[in-house]
């Protein structure tokens, strides 16, 4: 049994509301750290849609990031390097434990 965690980083900038890093330069800067940190992980795009406490409904491009074999602190610091680096006020993040093995 391992740990899986999967990421869901909105790419809409906090302060503006638009997307101010293009989605591929996006998946460059977070693929470049799964790799030297993680050593790997996977991404996908995604589309994520909520709606603001003024009622306003927002569609945003996301990245799910799925990351195995790591430990809940490293994972942490991701989140907050993240944050920083993409002007995001949170990063949703799912915690599961899962049965997995590379064969």
């Amino acid at each position: 049994m391992i740990k899986k965690f999967t990421l869901y980083l909105g790419l809409n900038d906090k302060d503006t509301k638009v997307q101010m890093i293009s989605t591929l330069e996006a998946y460059k800067i977070v693929s470049n750290i799964l790799a030297s940190d993680f050593g790997g992980g996977t991404i996908y795009e995604a589309q994520g849609i909520y709606k603001h406490d003024d009622g306003t409904i927002v569609f945003e491009k996301t990245l799910r990031i799925e990351i195995l074999f790591a430990e809940r602190e490293q994972v942490r610091n991701l989140v907050e390097q993240l944050k920083k680096m993409f002007n995001q006020e949170s990063v949703a993040v799912q915690e599961e434990t899962i049965d997995s093995d590379l064969w």
